[in-house]
């Protein structure tokens, strides 16, 4: 029978160099390897960073504002007295950038106190680049408020159709450019037309959200006056 080599010092000296640096190798590989998971963990926590920081740049660059006086319209003479439309004047905030407005890429909630409604937009009355008032406006919007199209109109030689639906549409009373865009020295109205069931009363708190795709949300709340006019001032 073969006898087992017997290793001098030096010998077991070497084989154990040789073990430690392969334990040394291992560790480094297994670090580099740990570095490289955590650099790019970093760079895409970073990327999405920057996305963000982007989108936000673009919301807050997309701003609209309330461009004057909110007012209310109370044609009927009803008991109790009750608004059959309102209308914001809206316009970019300074610095903003130009917001479409097509009713794809825009929608218009609206609240009280006792109904919501998610979205109410019919987009933007485009039949005349610009419009002296609501009722000009509305004299091309019929009752089934669908935007111009054949039927009985809301306004019509003087006289005033309830519509079926509560209903929002744009329209503008200063304009630039003939379309569905609100560019910088624009003055676009938003104007909200009540069905039967609707209509706001006195000190009744009512909500529109203006929200335009990529641009910030514009809020306006109000509280309705007490009504004693035809036309409401509800600044």
């Amino acid at each position: 029978m073969a006898r087992m080599p017997i290793l001098t010092r030096k010998q077991r000296r070497g084989i154990l160099g040789i073990e430690s640096a392969i334990v040394m190798i291992a560790f480094v590989v297994v670090a580099a390897a740990l570095a490289f998971v955590v650099l790019n963990a970093g760079f895409g926590t970073t990327q999405k960073s920057k996305t963000t920081i982007n989108e936000g740049l673009q919301a807050a660059t997309g701003a609209v504002e309330v461009a004057g006086l909110v007012t209310g319209q109370d044609r009927a003479a009803t008991t109790p007295e009750k608004l059959e439309f309102y209308s914001i004047p809206i316009k970019l905030a300074s610095g903003a950038n130009a917001v479409n407005l097509q009713k794809e890429l825009t929608a218009v909630r609206y609240f009280s106190n006792s109904i919501k409604y998610d979205n109410i937009y019919k987009g933007p009355v485009r039949t005349s680049p610009t419009y002296d008032s609501e009722l000009s406006m509305l004299s091309n919007v019929n009752t089934n408020c669908e935007v111009g199209g054949t039927g009985d109109k809301i306004y019509d030689s003087g006289t005033y159709r309830v519509p079926n639906h509560t209903c929002a549409f744009i329209w503008w009373s200063s304009s630039v450019e003939d379309n569905d865009i609100l560019d910088g020295g624009e003055v676009a109205v938003l104007t909200i037309v009540f069905k039967d069931g609707d209509r706001p009363a006195e000190l009744d708190r009512i909500v529109a959200e203006l929200v335009p795709s990529g641009a910030s949300v514009l809020t306006v709340e109000r509280v309705v006056p007490t009504i004693t006019t035809t036309i409401v001032n509800m600044n």
